[in-house]
């Protein structure tokens, strides 16, 4: 909100500016008019690359709070993967081998449960990579964008 004040002040003082040379009375050399002009440039980029700045740290806050998701759901998926695959196999091998006894005689019990855990964590895994894809609610640099075409239909305009 800081940034908008900053470009409505900005090119308020240039209008003031420019209603203060339209008088008759005070016409202004070439010197002071280009010396306005770079006042008025210099003051225009500054406040551009400030808001550039100020969306850029926003994006690079949105970019880090994902990397940090992204590392945490790595983790939490390796060390589950590793120690509830190992006690569960354990645990319901011999079901599964009671259960598959006499009907698959190529699938032992162990490896049907390790299958089944895989396509459990699979699923999970799709969750959470489908929140890490999501976008931001609000555009990034939607401020610069906005001033950019803002830019371009002046220039069109004022051609």
């Amino acid at each position: 909100m800081a940034t908008k004040s900053a470009f409505s002040k900005t090119s308020l003082e240039a209008s003031n500016r420019a209603v203060e040379l339209d008088s008759p009375a005070d016409e202004p050399s070439l010197g002071e008019v280009s010396s306005l002009m770079k006042t008025e440039l210099s003051g225009f980029i500054a406040a551009r690359v400030e808001l550039a700045s100020i969306e850029a740290k926003e994006a690079g806050e949105f970019v880090a709070r994902k990397g940090i998701q992204g590392i945490i759901l790595g983790i939490a998926l390796f060390f589950f993967w590793s120690l509830i695959l190992a006690g569960l196999t354990g645990v319901l091998a011999p079901m599964a081998d009671e259960w598959l006894a006499g009907k698959v005689h190529w699938l032992p019990g162990w490896a049907a449960v390790l299958f089944a855990l895989a396509v459990l964590h699979g699923i999970v895994a799709f969750i959470f990579l489908m929140g890490l894809k999501k976008k931001p609610a609000a555009p990034l640099f939607e401020l610069s964008r906005q001033e950019i075409e803002n830019d371009k239909q002046w220039l069109k305009e004022n051609k």
